[in-house]
């Protein structure tokens, strides 16, 4: 009989708990009974199993205490359904981030203050005057959202990752498949995009990402576009990030370029869409929101986007980019400014970084 290894039950349960499973899913997938879970009687082959469906190291299993993951409030239409393990491994890396960057001497985030009253429209306006920059378009997507990017995390010390959160089955439906981004809103705030979203769906995520945090609050978000009503925060934040990237005053001036505005719409909204980075559905519902269309005519071009959807082609993945962006540019240029200061050694920053050698080398003396 193949010896059992003992494991407080409390901290099984706990670190089951907090990488997006139950007992029940647990047992599924490693083909332990579940009394044996619950009773914390695993044998060494059970426990690396256990190990590698949780993502967590085997000394986490022996712990006194496991630290609990903050509680993030959940705005996503569909909340009965669970989140899927993806989401809580990227909350954990990006808790993780965090407490490194205190570590390393980040011991806040810049958040500027503003007034809660003000509207979504006059919050975007307020937050675009304080960082002092003008408005980024007729570049590709990827080009505004990384510079977006790099400004507000060199000017609100912002910690911005991207994980991978979309479950890769999904056997049980009642698992989540919808979460676009989240943030975190603490001493040193941080925000995960979905690595797998087209860059134009990144940018309209980071900023609405950025409204919770300039309100103060933390939110795991799907970005339902239409949301209204029950859903204010959400809406709020939707529109924040509309006015943001596509300001009203801005896109009344492009649309006096054409003549006849319902004839030629769907022509007008990829136009649009280029011009500012967004999706297509973004545009179209500014022009709902501006009244340029009816909302009959917004539903009718919306099925109309639906039914000519095209499934993404594989492409080659460039890994030194998505690499760099599961660390952030903020992580990566503080981690090198410690390691230059011998504060830390090569050892150290490896693990901060949690990529292969050959990458850390490139991200650090390159």
């Amino acid at each position: 009989m193949k010896k059992e290894i003992k494991i407080k039950p409390e901290v099984l349960l706990t670190l089951i708990k907090a990488s997006g499973y139950d007992v029940e899913d647990l047992a599924k997938k490693t083909k332990i009974p579940i009394s044996r879970i619950n009773e914390g009687l695993l044998t060494l082959a059970q426990l690396k199993n256990v190990s590698e469906v949780l993502k967590r190291p085997i000394a986490a299993f022996f712990s006194d205490d496991v630290p609990a993951l903050k509680t993030i409030p959940d705005y996503r239409l569909n909340r009965e359904r669970k989140l899927n393990p993806e989401v809580f491994l990227a909350q954990r890396k990006l808790e993780y981030l965090i407490e490194k960057m205190k570590e390393l001497g980040l011991k806040s985030s810049s958040l500027p203050s503003f007034s809660q009253e003000l509207s979504a429209i006059e919050l975007a306006e307020r937050f675009r005057h304080y960082l002092g920059i003008d408005l980024l378009k007729n570049k590709k997507p990827e080009e505004i959202l990384e510079s977006y990017k790099a400004i507000l995390e060199d000017k609100l010390k912002l910690i911005i990752i991207e994980q991978p959160l979309k479950p890769r089955k999904i056997k049980n439906q009642e698992i989540s498949d919808d979460v676009r981004a989240f943030s975190i809103y603490a001493d040193v705030s941080g925000i995960v995009l979905n690595e797998t979203d087209h860059p134009s769906i990144k940018l309209f995520s980071l900023f609405h990402e950025v409204c919770h945090l300039l309100r103060k609050s933390s939110g795991i978000c799907s970005l339902d576009y239409e949301v209204e009503k029950d859903f204010e925060e959400e809406s709020y934040c939707n529109k924040f990030a509309a006015e943001f990237l596509v300001p009203e005053k801005d896109i009344k001036k492009e649309l006096k370029n054409y003549l006849s505005l319902q004839e030629r719409l769907t022509e007008i909204i990829d136009n649009l869409a280029k011009i500012y980075g967004v999706s297509k559905q973004v545009i179209l519902l500014r022009l709902l929101h501006l009244n340029f269309i009816s909302a009959q005519h917004y539903y009718e071009i919306k099925e109309q986007y639906a039914s000519k959807e095209v499934k993404p082609q594989f492409v080659k993945r460039n890994w030194s980019r998505i690499y760099k962006n599961r660390i952030g540019d903020i992580v990566i240029k503080k981690v090198k400014d410690s390691l230059s200061k011998n504060e830390i050694s090569f050892y150290e920053a490896l693990n901060v970084l949690d990529v292969k050698v050959n990458y850390a080398e490139k991200f650090l003396y390159e």
